[in-house]
């Protein structure tokens, strides 16, 4: 028999429950699983935590190892049931239909798999397009809101119970924490060599993107500068739209200047604003 006369013999009394996805899904499954794969991996390029990426590779590769034993399958049905010890007989007169039954409950299986992983390959891709900032910003920003949102929610539902914050004060100006973990609303003055980190630090910020000491101020003539200490994810600023990822270099801020502790485009960056008023020296 045919590999065509073997699929039709299944089809017509092995009582396959998922035939159809052989004939008409495993193919535009295979190739999205493979797309997602692929867009997950351009979307973690740019992070700097490796736990983080290796842990959305793997899970971007269980839609791919669900559907490919289906893919191969579809492709060679002989070879994949020699595999299994079953040899094609030469007619229709010769198949048992028991063993045709087995066969078929087999293939059911494993057409279930698959379509299981083409469900995740779809969630795969939604996720790539959201790490990788790829959505149109209003969608990313709503992402944004809602993990804020939910972020919040979870530190008044079960984190410990906060204190009154004190509006900071500093000629040099203020930095204002607009996204973050339980620092989110804080406030500090900006002074000569203080520095923003996770443990010490002038201005602790407890995110887990944030480094031990992630970022340092100084003032010179007046005016202040933010320097990257080699942060494990970066420290950037933006201005008039346009970001700027601080290399180590002093970058002199401005009033209205937007920093992050970590990429802009990933949802648990820190979002910061720098305010320095007229009478703060402002220029």
């Amino acid at each position: 028999m045919t590999e065509y006369e073997l699929w039709r013999y299944f089809e017509q009394y092995a009582q396959m429950s998922n035939a159809w996805w052989y004939s008409v899904a495993v193919l535009p499954a295979t190739i999205i699983s493979a797309c997602a794969y692929f867009l997950m991996w351009l979307a973690l390029r740019r992070t700097r935590q490796l736990p983080k990426m290796f842990l959305w590779l793997c899970v971007g590769s269980i839609p791919v190892i669900l559907i490919l034993p289906s893919f191969y399958v579809s492709i060679n049905l002989t070879d994949a049931l020699a595999r299994v010890g079953f040899v094609a007989p030469a007619n229709e007169q010769q198949m048992s239909r028991a063993v045709a039954l087995q066969i078929g409950a087999y293939l059911s299986q494993i057409a279930t798999l698959g379509i299981i992983g083409a469900s995740l390959a779809v969630v795969i891709l939604i996720a790539a397009i959201l790490i990788g900032g790829y959505a149109p910003q209003q969608i990313m920003q709503t992402v944004q809101s809602l993990s804020q949102s939910f972020s919040k929610a979870m530190t008044r539902a079960f984190g410990p119970p906060r204190t009154a914050r004190v509006a900071a004060s500093s000629k040099y100006g203020i930095i204002k924490v607009m996204r973050a973990g339980a620092q989110q609303g804080a406030q500090f003055g900006v002074t000569n060599g203080a520095i923003i980190g996770k443990s010490d630090a002038t201005m602790v910020i407890t995110d887990d993107i944030v480094s031990r000491r992630h970022a340092r101020f100084e003032i010179r003539n007046d005016s202040v500068f933010l320097i990257d200490m080699n942060s494990t994810n970066g420290t950037y600023v933006r201005r008039n739209q346009r970001d700027e990822e601080l290399n180590g270099d002093p970058f002199e801020l401005r009033h209205g200047d937007i920093i992050y502790l970590g990429s802009p485009s990933e949802p648990e960056s820190v979002e910061l604003r720098y305010e320095r008023t007229l009478s703060g020296g402002q220029s």
